[in-house]
């Protein structure tokens, strides 16, 4: 494939696809020509999903996903109309690609996650999505996993989410839910850390009462922790971390569940 830098690249992804796999050796004459002139425009990136839409769940080489990622992410965030944020009409054209052929596998999970992760800023319906898609993701075997704590922490705190670096609303709500989904389950350690961290910092560094737990904070605590009908072992340690680390006094329901639980 010799003239993998000047062929068209509908004739580039014939002879790729040609044994239905990406192998190490694709790979890297994909990278050659994809970075070529130092950028990857909508033409190439379309070309990385058709690609990626015929070899998903194949044995491909590991190494197609991480170039798969990596240029997605340079085409949308290193533009010259955007840099740095994933504006509407990017978010717009990304997950249109990404629900074309109905799913949400793997390699396009990772690269949600890596735009969440790297932006400066991101679309609000681009935000809701990434939670959504890892949110299936996460519950598809019921438990959480350490892999996966990993992906939340990038989504959760990734400087394109909705509250930037911090904990907005509709992340804490994706934290309650994913809990009451796999509460009594074999979850890893990690998880539990990560709920308490997470939504403590979304009630106790926000800018309307920091370090406070205020009565619009208290009230949406008091029912998301009975959303389920019980308050199990990891919304317990929240619980207890919340009382050790809330300054003042405290609505009344709070100071119901640290005398019940904390």
């Amino acid at each position: 494939m010799s003239h993998h830098l000047t062929a068209p690249l509908a004739e580039l992804k014939t002879e790729l696809l040609a044994d239905g796999i990406i192998d190490a050796d694709e790979v890297a004459l994909l990278r050659e020509r994809l970075y070529d002139d130092g950028i990857i425009d909508r033409e190439e990136a379309d070309f990385l999903f058709e690609i990626n839409d015929a070899v998903t769940g194949k044995p491909n080489d590991a190494g197609w996903a991480a170039l798969f990622v990596e240029a997605l992410t340079d085409h949308v965030l290193a533009d010259e109309v955007s840099p740095g944020v994933l504006d509407a009409d990017e978010a717009g054209w990304l997950l249109a690609k990404i629900e074309g052929d109905g799913q949400v596998d793997d390699a396009e999970l990772a690269l949600l996650i890596n735009i969440t992760a790297k932006a400066s800023d991101c679309d609000a319906g681009f935000n809701a999505f990434v939670l959504a898609a890892l949110k299936a993701k996460v519950l598809e075997d019921g438990v959480v996993d350490d892999e996966e704590v990993e992906m939340i922490e990038a989504v959760i705190y990734g400087t394109g989410g909705g509250a930037g670096a911090g904990v907005d609303r509709a992340e804490a709500d994706f934290l309650f839910e994913i809990n009451d989904a796999v509460s009594g389950e074999a979850n890893c350690a990690g998880w539990q850390a990560l709920f308490v961290e997470a939504i403590a910092a979304h009630v106790l560094e926000d800018d309307v009462s920091p370090g406070v737990i205020d009565d619009d904070e208290a009230e949406y605590l008091h029912g998301q922790l009975y959303a389920d009908g019980q308050i199990d072992a990891v919304e317990q340690a929240l619980i207890k971390h919340l009382k050790g680390a809330a300054k003042g006094a405290v609505p009344a329901k709070m100071q119901f569940l640290f005398g019940m639980y904390a």
